[in-house]
């Protein structure tokens, strides 16, 4: 049967057989391996990738005289050149890679040392390619371990919540604890990491598609919750204002609260399972926007994507209460002290002045996840070389109204606690 090479090079020139061959050995331990054929699948459903093209990989060996059948999840520039640098794919690409290979690592040396590698759950990186042309990244395919999404629009329930929640604890308490081992080499691998998003390097890229959800934000309080304070304190926010509220936490690299973040923290980069014990768990994944600041940036940006009103107005101070605890415990398991790392004290002064950013990132996120499959955007159409975020993206107006108060409710929570 011949092999379907094309399969490979659409996803890049450089992913090749051999490739394939050497992702097996790593993914099984193998000394001897045949591949005998591969097969491809979209991983991804419109609209849940704009940055890469995601495709499931089924590999065909013979390991060490054995059959085996080996999944595999491949990320890849996409081939429309306007897409790519639109998104600017290989900035991203760049940021995402470095988390694999270098911050996974370190990550994973602490926590062998403590014998606590069940501590974090990321899936394994078997290849890579990075020269801003060709890039792809090969991830392990989770689902095979059980792991699934959680729904792209709905919010999450309380459980569901706390799972996150947990994972997302002991991601940063990991992070904190192997700071507090090793400054230096926690330094080291952490300035490798680029700021994707929120930096004034990208205002320029961003600032008319902000301009836009700012637009739709202020018509959802207007209609929503007319002539209240809220409603006004939010229309005499200058464009920039909360812009720069992020550019300035999210720039804060090298603060003792800084570690790494997972950057894009809202359901669906959280998949979940049950164990075969009943227990069920969370694992992190999509580390493009991955960065070193505050735990509070990611924390803002989950609570507020992935809550309803009816969860913040009964849980809200226990979310922060659960997290700490577990942020905590972590520390504590990794042999460190939370009180001298990263006390309760300094965590809910940070919520206070950081939640913000939170808010800034929902402006864009909320509305563009409650697009139905209709209103979503064809990326592959672009033409020429780049267009404006705004041409692609192209939001308007809320016109249902449960969606348009869902995005007004945060607004108003953000502002009744003095987050802005």
């Amino acid at each position: 049967m011949a092999k379907n090479k094309d399969i490979l090079t659409g996803l890049s020139k450089l992913l090749t057989e051999k490739t394939l061959e050497n992702i097996v050995k790593q993914a099984t331990g193998g000394n001897n391996i045949e591949i005998v054929d591969w097969k491809s699948e979209e991983a991804s459903k419109k609209g849940d990738s704009y940055l890469s093209t995601v495709t499931r990989l089924t590999i065909a060996a013979i390991v060490d005289n054995k059959k085996n059948n080996l999944k595999v999840v491949i990320k890849s520039l996409p081939d429309n050149l306007g897409r790519r640098k639109t998104f600017r794919s290989a900035e991203f690409f760049r940021n995402e890679i470095t988390f694999y290979t270098k911050v996974m690592p370190l990550f994973r040396s602490f926590l062998t040392s403590k014998n606590q590698n069940n501590l974090l759950l990321v899936p394994d990186c078997y290849a890579h390619i990075l020269d801003g042309e060709n890039d792809f990244i090969v991830l392990e395919d989770v689902t095979v371990r059980g792991f699934g999404p959680a729904s792209r629009q709905s919010t999450l329930s309380i459980e569901e919540f706390e799972l996150i929640l947990k994972a997302m604890a002991r991601f940063h308490g990991v992070s904190f604890a192997c700071k507090a081992n090793d400054f230096k080499k926690f330094s080291d691998v952490s300035n490798q990491l680029i700021e994707t998003y929120f930096s004034d390097n990208h205002w320029d890229w961003y600032k008319t598609f902000h301009g836009v959800a700012i637009k739709i934000a202020k018509d959802a309080m207007e209609k929503e919750y007319p002539e209240t304070e809220e409603q006004k304190k939010f229309k005499s926010i200058q464009g920039n204002d909360l812009w720069r509220k992020s550019v300035q936490v999210c720039s804060q690299t090298m603060t003792p609260t800084s570690v790494i973040n997972q950057g894009d923290a809202w359901a669906p980069n959280f998949l979940m399972r049950s164990t075969e014990s009943g227990e069920k768990e969370a694992l992190l994944l999509d580390f493009q926007l991955a960065r070193c600041a505050s735990p509070v940036a990611d924390l803002s940006f989950f609570i507020y994507s992935c809550s309803d009103t009816g969860l913040r107005e009964t849980h809200f101070d226990k979310l922060f209460e659960f997290y700490y605890k577990h942020l905590a415990e972590t520390i504590k398991v990794l042999g460190g002290n939370p009180d001298n790392i990263y006390s309760r004290e300094t965590f809910f002064d940070e919520v206070q002045k950081k939640f913000g950013h939170g808010l800034n990132f929902c402006l864009e996120s909320v509305p563009l996840s409650m697009l139905e499959e209709d209103e979503l955007f064809e990326l592959d159409e672009i033409q020429g070389n780049t267009v404006d975020l705004a041409d692609v993206w192209k939001l308007k107006p809320i016109e249902n109204k449960k969606k348009r108060k869902r995005l007004a409710d945060i607004i108003m929570h953000a502002i009744q606690h003095g987050f802005i």
